[in-house]
């Protein structure tokens, strides 16, 4: 009996020295992952779009321009995990809607997105908790004032700024939007960033597997290519909520 004791001292230490070693091995894995991934760069105009400086502007056409094939929309955030920043981010091309442009100005818009259709670097229950995309597969944008635009540039970048109703999570709140435009091939390429602070949206990432401090607000990113011909279809997710609404529509 008196030969044990000192053996299972011997035992308790390699055992919590064992622990300590794979819990340090563990930390210093996951910070060197962290610090060696990359997220994807920010959502940005096409570089072809902004090519000759001073070229003549095209007046943009009346009608309905849809969104079309190469566009995404997204969402990225900062986190820290064990002292490491990195990006985060979440991108889907399946993107549909459409905007109404009649003399020269923009007169109505919506746009949908298929959350259930992200991929990022958060696991898919992750990304179920998160955005509850059961309950909540979309995220849509309605204008809600009209923009004019003037002439769409041909080889330079106009700058606009808009105003929209954004619904996520089940949650609706009015926004403003940084959006630049440019004609594109035919069509018209447009960016445009919204800033999501978490908790206007009831989104938490609190009891989240892995996840870090993910920092507010996220930014909402979207690139869309506008074309007068046919645009995306909206996904299957959307017959879940009724799909596409009615935007604003100038009186």
């Amino acid at each position: 009996m008196v030969g044990q004791e000192p053996r299972r001292r011997r035992w308790v230490r390699w055992t919590l020295g064992t622990v300590l070693v794979v819990v340090v091995l563990g930390v210093g894995a996951l910070s060197l992952s962290i610090h060696l991934s990359s997220a994807p760069a920010p959502l940005a105009l096409p570089a072809a779009d902004a090519g000759a400086s001073g070229a003549s502007g095209v007046a943009a056409a009346d009608g309905t321009w849809n969104v079309g094939p190469g566009s995404v929309a997204g969402w990225r955030a900062q986190q820290i995990v064990i002292g490491q920043e990195s990006a985060l981010t979440g991108r889907t091309r399946e993107v549909w809607g459409s905007l109404t442009v009649a003399g020269g100005t923009v007169t109505q818009g919506y746009f949908t997105a298929d959350l259930a259709a992200l991929t990022s670097g958060l696991s898919q229950s992750s990304r179920t908790s998160v955005f509850d995309v059961t309950a909540y597969p979309t995220v849509t944008l309605v204008l809600t004032r009209p923009i004019p635009l003037g002439e769409v540039p041909a080889g330079a970048v106009e700058h606009l700024s808009a105003a929209g109703t954004l619904t996520l999570h089940g949650v609706s709140h009015a926004v403003s939007l940084s959006v630049a435009a440019a004609s594109a091939g035919g069509g018209v390429d447009v960016l445009a960033d919204i800033s999501l602070p978490f908790a206007g949206w009831n989104i938490s990432i609190q009891g989240i597997p892995w996840l870090g401090d993910l920092q507010s607000p996220a930014t909402i990113e979207v690139l869309l290519h506008l074309t007068q011909g046919m645009g995306n279809p909206a996904s299957v997710t959307s017959a879940i909520i009724g799909g596409p609404g009615v935007g604003y529509a100038a009186p």
